[in-house]
């Protein structure tokens, strides 16, 4: 427990933080509501076991998945790292084969399962580092070894997944470059690789081709309850292209709307003429796509169509019901009926997903059925829901600010560490949601939604040090406080401001940001986060060498900050000793929370020499409990 004096001293001598103005001063984080929020949406701390469930309705491909099967055990014997590369058109269904060849064989590798998608047909593929990002902090890596250079986080990567039986599939590549980074080197572990093109990787390469019509008319008969000695089934499983995505959705729909299969099969056959005519892309899923859209209620449909607005859209019931203005009830039956229609898929817990296929129809029928004005509300609606949401999981942040709560309100506990993780891994899976959510408030001139969405993932952005964003959010905040003429917020902002151009070592912004805080903080007549903004100033001198104008600041500081509060103490222990500490001590914690043992050492390392053997060794025996 923290609560004493004694306690706060030993802190400061392990770190020195910079102090982030809070404006909900006074309120700090109930935990049971963040859990709670966190279970509605969904989301998990990263885990080491990250396979999707089992694909429903997996149907044939009994000759590809044998070879599969055969050819990872035959590699697995010789000594070198397996790999399967499962290649084929879009809608074949790549992504359920490899996730079923994964669920075939992930007995025998038990103790670590990957899963990421790599979003390489989207206009923002992610980078290899973000994944091995995603994937160190599963095994344990806090920041900043998690967000090292990529030659480091490789390193510290294949030292960690080395002599461990490994299962990974990384679907949805874009290309060999995305991929080679995140392959185990050990012969260990395995990995199966998805792509619509033929990479040039080491390994085999498995094309999958549309289904043998047996097999495409099991699955929609599975999928659809379409009899198989219909005249209809067997058009229909041409116009599909015997695809599997296709066939999912025409039987999905033909369940869902109990509609004769000649009547589908009329109109798959127009949908199919008038795309052919228009010479697009993708004609089998297209088609089914199209007839499905058309007969959905309205409702149903429109949420199809409001999906293409969101940048990555990883859908719950919560951010259904405000796009719709709905409520949860409402949204959720919503969601059932496209998942009954084939169009949505169900992941995490609460959580849907959708083919990236379908999130292109879904724009295209957005920028038809939705005007431009509509456009712009449920776009402004959608950076609500971003923003109160980002407000309520960011006081998870201030529970392990110790700077932030009083002495006697401080009770961290080990269960604080994993639900920081939590949070952390719904801030980082809606990273480009919340961003864009940012500059739709802007563009919307929102200017009070776009002040408290930058403040509360200011926080986030120190954790995972992602400057630039910082750098740039707060821009535009600064920007809408002034619009807003709230002094307070300027001042706020100036203050994180100053701190993210501290972190980039741009000392001459910093210093104007602070000082243009200070200016303001001071005609406010706010002691207390003026003392705040003096303390960072003073850090900003003790970097630049100058220790008589640092003691100088913080001595002034000292006098805003209640006695018996932690930044007092912490403060005071800076001005006994501030020639015999190194600034390097006096950097912020790794991640808030971690106050484990294992974490703490994880800090030092973090601190050391990445490269150097001994202390990834050490790192690895923490880790794994050797």
């Amino acid at each position: 427990m923290i609560g004493d004096e004694t306690r706060a001293s030993a802190k400061a001598e392990q770190e020195y933080e910079l102090h982030h103005h809070d404006p909900r001063t006074g309120t700090w984080g109930d935990r049971h509501e963040i859990r709670t929020c966190l279970q509605t949406l969904g989301v998990e701390s990263a885990s080491l076991h990250q396979l999707p469930t089992k694909i429903t309705h997996f149907t044939g491909r009994s000759v590809e998945l044998e070879k599969a099967i055969a050819i990872l055990q035959r590699a697995q014997g010789e000594g070198d790292p397996t790999l399967l590369t499962v290649s084929g058109t879009a809608g074949v269904g790549k992504s359920a084969f490899a996730i079923h060849v994964a669920h075939c064989i992930k007995h025998d590798l038990s103790e670590i399962q990957f899963y990421a998608n790599l979003r390489g047909t989207e206009n923002q593929p992610l980078e290899p580092q973000e994944v091995l990002s995603s994937f160190l902090q599963a095994l344990g890596v806090g920041y900043p070894m998690a967000s090292a250079s990529l030659a480091e986080q490789q390193s510290i990567y294949q030292l960690m997944l080395s002599g461990r039986r490994v299962l990974m599939v990384l679907d949805n590549a874009r290309d060999a470059a995305q991929v080679q980074p995140l392959l185990p080197d050990s012969p260990t572990c395995t990995a199966i690789v998805t792509s619509r093109q033929r990479l040039e990787l080491p390994g085999t390469t498995l094309e999958l081709e549309p289904l043998p019509p047996a097999e495409a008319l099991e699955l929609l008969q599975k999928v659809g309850h379409v009899s198989p000695e219909l005249t209809a089934a067997e058009q229909l499983v041409t116009l599909c292209g015997r695809l599997p995505l296709a066939l999912k959705i025409t039987g999905g729909t033909l369940c869902n709307q109990a509609q004769p299969p000649e009547n589908y099969a009329d109109r798959l056959a127009d949908e199919r003429q008038k795309l052919e005519q228009l010479q697009s892309s993708y004609l089998d899923v297209r088609a089914s796509f199209a007839v499905s859209y058309a007969q959905q209620e309205k409702a149903i449909a429109r949420l199809l169509r409001l999906i293409g607005l969101l940048v990555r859209p990883n859908l719950t019931a919560a951010l259904v019901a405000a796009l719709l203005e709905c409520d949860l009830e409402a949204a959720n039956k919503i969601l059932s009926a496209l998942v009954r229609s084939g169009l949505l898929e169900p992941a995490e817990s609460g959580c849907f997903r959708l083919h990236d296929l379908i999130r292109l129809f879904a724009k295209e029928q957005l920028a038809r059925g939705e005007s431009a004005e509509m456009r712009r509300i449920v776009r402004l609606r959608a950076s609500y829901w971003y923003c109160e949401t980002a407000e309520l999981l960011a006081l998870a942040f201030d529970l392990t600010d110790e700077s932030l709560v009083p002495l006697e309100k401080q009770a961290f506990s080990q269960g604080d560490d994993e639900l920081l993780r939590t949070v952390l891994s719904w801030f980082d899976r809606e990273k480009l949601n919340l961003l864009a959510a940012l500059e739709w408030a802007n563009q919307t001139q929102a200017w009070e939604t776009v002040v408290r969405l930058a403040q509360s993932l200011t926080r986030w952005f120190e954790l995972r040090h992602d400057w630039k964003n910082w750098e740039q959010t707060h821009r535009l905040a600064l920007e809408a406080s002034c619009k807003l003429s709230d002094r307070h917020a300027e001042a706020q902002i100036l203050n994180s401001l100053g701190n993210a151009y501290f972190r980039q070592d741009h000392r001459k912004k910093a210093r104007e940001h602070y000082e243009k805080s200070l200016s303001l903080l001071r005609e406010l007549a706010d002691g207390y986060q003026e003392s705040q903004t003096l303390t960072n100033l003073g850090l900003l001198y003790k970097r630049e060498g100058d220790d008589e104008k640092a003691i100088a600041l913080w001595q002034t500081a000292l006098k805003g900050f209640p006695t018996n509060s932690a930044a007092a103490h912490q403060l005071e222990f800076w001005l006994q000793s501030p020639q015999g500490i190194a600034l390097d001590e006096m950097q912020p914690a790794i991640e808030a929370g971690d106050r484990s043992p294992r974490l703490a050492i994880q800090q030092i390392i973090a601190g050391c020499a990445i490269g150097a053997i001994a202390l990834l060794v050490v790192l690895v025996l923490l880790i794994r409990g050797i």
